[in-house]
């Protein structure tokens, strides 16, 4: 992220230096035009204007954003795709004709096809007029058509394209809802429920809430998707890392996290979450449901907001292994939302289907 704004900064300053330059050379033209047909030269016209400096340089840019870096997205991407040009522009020129990038989770790129129930779906509800058509039986599946109007029944208008309620459409949100609840076995309130187009808005959203100054703090795994370490950074505050066991199957063991909090605390860091990636980005691993009680104990005995990352509990491949999210722990333990705060991200461009739907 960091390559990328500076990348931009300097097209942008580049653009502006050549704008500088003819806007000077015009008005240069023009003074030397009207001082030739005067007889009696102004001083204004023999003064040479004072050179502008750019209004934005890389040295200007807010700190924080300089400081955000995105590594899935950083330099053995951008060396990727100038190789890809290179073999666009030169077909033969390296021993591969083609890249595949697998730098970021999308199986479409790759060839997995989408399941055509969700776009079908989507088609119909972002365009609700072909419902009513009778070629669209022919085009569509029935329970495509039966879904869309359901979905286009809990929405006011009838009209995607129109703005919701800022926590998204209430409807849908008791639809979620009902879901959560069918997983865990708890009651799920839609009213706690927030809609984003993805994941990572909602993460921040949260960094934004929680964090003050450079002073607080993020407990934060160690590998970790790095959303979390960019956003901490973009907002100000401090990772506080925690370092996941490669031996244990890469475990979080809660006298490690309590380690590095101390750490923090006596650097005059004021520690305020705890981000759990669950099962693990990039890691893979499916915590015990024994040790998600622990961590939430951790967390409510030092006053810890619970970042719960569980946007891959479809993505389970090991038999003996299985999700439980860390709402249905809690409430197993007797902790209601007074008890601990607790905050879940999950989102539908995982598992089964895959980016195209979620940006809905």
């Amino acid at each position: 992220m960091r390559r990328f704004v500076i990348g931009r900064g300097r097209n942008f300053l580049n653009r502006s230096h050549q704008q500088n330059l003819l806007s000077s050379s015009s008005s240069h033209c023009q003074s030397r035009f009207l001082s030739s047909t005067s007889v009696i030269d102004s001083p204004s016209s023999s003064s040479m204007a004072p050179t502008s400096s750019p209004a934005i340089t890389v040295d200007s840019l807010n700190p924080k954003v300089l400081k955000c870096e995105y590594a899935v997205r950083g330099e053995i991407v951008s060396i990727a795709q100038r190789l890809q040009q290179e073999l666009q522009t030169n077909p033969g020129s390296h021993s591969f004709d083609e890249i595949l990038y697998c730098n970021i989770g999308n199986p479409q790129s790759l060839g997995q096809q989408p399941i055509t129930f969700f776009r079908e779906v989507l088609a119909l509800c972002d365009h609700p007029s072909i419902l009513d058509r009778s070629e669209t039986q022919g085009l569509f599946s029935a329970d495509s058509i039966e879904r869309a109007w359901q979905i286009l029944d809990q929405i006011p208008g009838r009209a995607t394209g129109a703005y919701s309620h800022s926590q998204g459409i209430k409807g849908l949100r008791d639809t979620i809802a009902a879901g959560i609840e069918a997983r865990d076995g708890f009651p799920a309130d839609p009213n706690d429920i927030f809609l984003t187009d993805g994941a990572s808005p909602a993460v921040h959203m949260m960094m934004q809430l929680l964090i003050r100054s450079e002073n607080d703090g993020i407990l934060c795994p160690i590998p970790q998707y790095p959303l979390y370490s960019a956003s901490i950074a973009l907002h100000g505050g401090t990772l506080v890392p925690y370092y996941l066991d490669e031996a244990t199957g890469w475990g979080l063991e809660t006298s490690e996290v309590k380690k590095q909090l101390e750490a923090a605390k006596a650097k005059g860091i004021t520690v305020r979450a705890l981000v759990v990636i669950n099962p693990g980005n990039p890691t893979g691993q499916v915590l015990a449901e024994e040790n998600q009680r622990a961590i939430v104990d951790f967390c409510k005995k030092e006053g810890l907001v619970l970042l719960a990352d569980e946007v891959y509990q479809e993505n389970v491949y090991v038999p003996e292994k299985k999700f439980h999210s860390f709402k249905k722990v809690s409430r197993s333990m007797g902790y209601g939302e007074k008890d601990i705060s607790l905050v879940s991200f999950q989102s539908v461009s995982k598992g089964r289907y895959f980016h195209f739907f979620s940006k809905w």
